[in-house]
Order: structure tokens, then sequence, then C-alpha cells
């Protein structure tokens, strides 16, 4: 039975200065049908797809879970996690077969995100195969989940952290995740204030600042008008949250003449950064915004020094050294180790950003697949064997969260293709040469 309000429904208003603003709705019950598993005209809820990705691996051997199947426990590095076991299915023990040939960060990112070899700028072929010439063979997961899922209005959302890998050259794997076709890239935004103005609406010149959630309250109190008690309280608490999210991305930006507003990174803000990026992502997907989403926390091989985990600049011999120099030099040392489970920490965030959006009668997560993965297993030696990998979220009913399974030496390619599947996909297989799988992870799917 229908109730009447189109999903596509948003608050619009002018903007002081010109401009319009747009803010979209959270699924409201009059959008819903009458047992709010689908929409009012029956069509299911849309399907998302996110990928969280970090560099550098993590600890092979050593990161997993002690127990398979149903009941696992996030502990260890896991122990961000904690609390979201139900909701994540866990993949252990694969391994990513990359040739060896060529830079093993750029091999690992170029297999795991598009399931083949990096392909070197045929002007170096002779001279160079390093990663400053390399670049992706075929689209990323990504931008096929993007063929698969629809297009609300905008394609897809790349987002980024900490800062890219300095290198020249024309090669693009080491720096980017989100790739459309070799050399075509998708650059991630690293302010969060640009992600909200593209979301949401244009900022008023600062003269006449104002939010832009000001401009819509007009449309809002008219739309509040047809609606009952609980999706009138539900569109409060979801303005109330974009406010607030707004004022703090917003918070100690600063204007510049003829310049877009940038959000200074201060030492203990990437933490921060992510879950704003995360917030945001949450908002786009509860809105229909976008569909898709690739939350970059570092760039394959990043070199970044992480204030927020260590207060001070990690130092190897004297000399202050990242992250990916410190864990190459020293090994797995509790430094390290504290720094591993920093990303499962801020990957946990991201998950329970999705879990924190109420839609029908789940969440947003409940209705995305997110898959959480890096470019090797391990740092320290470039190994590919226990290759992390994480597919949290319900696919909509067609995963089935809260298990661990281990591949035992098993393509990690393969989880790829689960998601895919997961989300609609009937190609025959994904990847090519070694990566290449037709065999997908049925125990992860839904029956």
């Amino acid at each position: 039975m229908s109730r009447g309000l189109s999903r596509r429904t948003f608050l619009r208003g002018a903007l002081a200065g010109g401009g319009l603003a747009t803010v979209g709705l959270p699924l409201l019950d009059a959008m819903t049908n009458l047992g709010g598993t689908a929409h009012a005209d029956g069509t299911p809820f849309p399907q998302r797809f996110a990928l969280w990705f970090w560099g550098n691996g993590t600890h092979p051997g050593s990161w997993a879970p002690a127990t398979t199947g149903t009941g696992w426990q996030a502990t260890g590095l896991l122990a961000g996690l904690a609390g979201l076991e139900d909701q994540i299915q866990v993949v252990s023990g694969s391994k990513l077969a990359t040739k060896g040939v060529n830079n093993p960060h750029v091999e690992g990112a170029c297999g795991i995100l598009t399931g083949g070899n990096p392909v070197l700028h045929p002007d170096y072929a002779s001279t160079n195969n390093d990663w400053d010439y390399m670049t992706v063979p075929a689209p990323s997961l990504d931008e096929l989940a993007a063929d698969l899922v629809g297009n609300p209005g905008r394609r897809s959302l790349t987002l980024g952290v900490t800062a890219l890998h300095g290198v020249n050259g024309p090669g693009t794997a080491v720096r980017y995740t989100s790739h459309r076709a070799p050399y075509v890239y998708n650059a991630p935004v690293f302010d969060p204030v640009a992600v909200f103005d593209e979301l949401f609406g244009p900022r008023p010149p600062d003269a006449l600042r104002a939010s832009v959630l000001d401009a819509v309250l007009e449309d809002g109190r008219a739309l509040q008008a047809r609606l009952g008690a609980e999706d009138r309280a539900r569109v409060e608490l979801h303005l109330e949250a974009l406010r607030d999210l707004e004022l703090r991305v917003r918070e100690g930006t600063v204007d510049q003449t003829c310049a877009s507003p940038t959000a200074p990174v201060s030492a203990a803000s990437y933490r921060e950064k992510a879950r704003q990026h995360a917030q945001l992502v949450a908002y786009a997907f509860a809105c229909d915004l976008t569909r898709v989403a690739t939350m970059e926390f570092s760039s394959p091989a990043s070199h970044v020094f992480y204030p927020d985990v260590y207060g001070s600049q990690l130092v190897y011999n004297g000399s202050p050294t990242s992250f990916h120099e410190y864990e190459h030099n020293v090994g797995y040392d509790s430094s390290v180790l504290t720094g591993l489970a920093y990303f499962h920490d801020v990957f946990g965030d991201f998950l329970r950003e999705l879990r924190a959006v109420p839609e029908g009668g789940g969440s947003v997560l409940d209705h995305a697949v997110v898959l959480g993965t890096s470019e090797v297993a391990g740092g320290a030696g470039h190994t590919f064997e226990d290759f992390p990998l994480f597919v949290a979220g319900g696919g909509n009913g067609r995963l089935r969260p809260g298990r661990h399974v281990r591949l035992n030496g098993g393509l990690a390619t393969r989880v790829g293709l689960t998601c895919l599947r997961a989300l609609g996909d009937t190609r025959s297989g994904w990847g090519s040469e070694q990566l290449a799988t037709t065999s997908e992870i049925s125990s992860l799917l839904a029956p």
C-alpha cells in the first residue's frame, strides 16, 4: 500500500547572495510501504557500495579472529570493531597472487581493486618499471559498482583523509584507489567542507554567512505540515544532525579571497576528519544523493605520520620518519601494532556512522555493501598472504553478516567478485591473468 510521498523529495531554498541549497531527506514512513520493507511504489531500497581503503596492510597471521563461523569476537588489532561483529564478515587466509615484478604496493593496489596487474606507461617500458610509471589495467570495484546500483544524480563520492604519496611521472596506481580506466582516476576530495557544499549547496559569501539549512526552513515547514507525527520528528532529527555536522565541518575554516575555504589539518585531526567524511557518506546514502563512495583513509604505500596515534614523530636511528618507513625498518614492534590497530579503529568509526542512520526497518548499513581492505597483507615485508578483507553491511538482504571465513590460501579477488554478486552482478567472473576468478564466496551471500 502506498503512502504517497516520493523518495526523490528534497528541501530547497535560495541562499543569501545567490545559489540554491538542496537538502535530501531520509527515508520517511510516508515514502515506504506499510511494512517499511520497500518504497511506497514497491521498489526495493537502493543498493549501495562503499570502499574503505588504508595503506600498508596489517599484521599477517595475527590480525584475524581466533574462531571461524558466527560468534567471532573483535579483539587484538580488531578491537576497534567491537560491537560491530554482527555487521561484519571477516575474510582471512586469502592470498593476492601478484607476479612480483613491479613495485609491490602498486601490484597489490591494482590486484585487489581491479583484479589485474599494473600497466606500465609505454614511454618508460625500456627504462623504468617502478610505480611512477604504472597505472591500473581496468576500472576499480567502485566504478563497477556504480554501473550496477544506478545513478540518482551523482555517480559516486571519492574522499580522502591523509596526504597522497608524492610521486612524479604519469603513474596513478600508487596515488589513487578509484579509477574509471587506465590513467583516468577519481581524485579524492580531502576537505569535508567542500564535500558538504557539493552535496547540500554552495557556501554563502563570508559577509552573508548562514547555514544552508536556514535557506530551506520554509520548504521544510511546508513539508512537515503534510507528514504524520513520527515523520515530522524524523525530519527534525535529520535536520538537527545535519546542522551539527555542518557546524563541525566548518569549524576552523579560513576564508581566502577568490578561493574556496579549506579546513586546516591539525595535529590530531585525521580520525575526526575521517568521521566527518563518514557522516557525509551516511547522509548522502540516506538522502539518495549517491549510491557509491570510496573512502581513501591513506593511499597505497602512503608515507604518513599519524599524530592522532603517536603525538610526536616516530624516530628511527635518530631521524623522524613516517609510519611506512618506520615499519619497514623495525617490523611489527609495539609502535607499529598500535598504528595497525588505529586503522581498524577508524574503519569501525565509518561503519558506526552508517549504522547510526535509520532507514526503513533497519539502517543505511543494512542496505549497503562495504568492502574494507588494503594493498598489502603486511607492509613490513611486502607480503600478500593473509590479506586483510572485511565485507560489512547487509546488502539489502543479499549478505549474511556476522561471520569469519578463512580461505586457506584462496584468491583474495574472490571477495571482490562476491561484493559484485551482492550488488546484483551476473558476470561469469572478475579479474585477469593469475588474479582471475569465477568463484565467489557463497557462504558470505544470503541463500
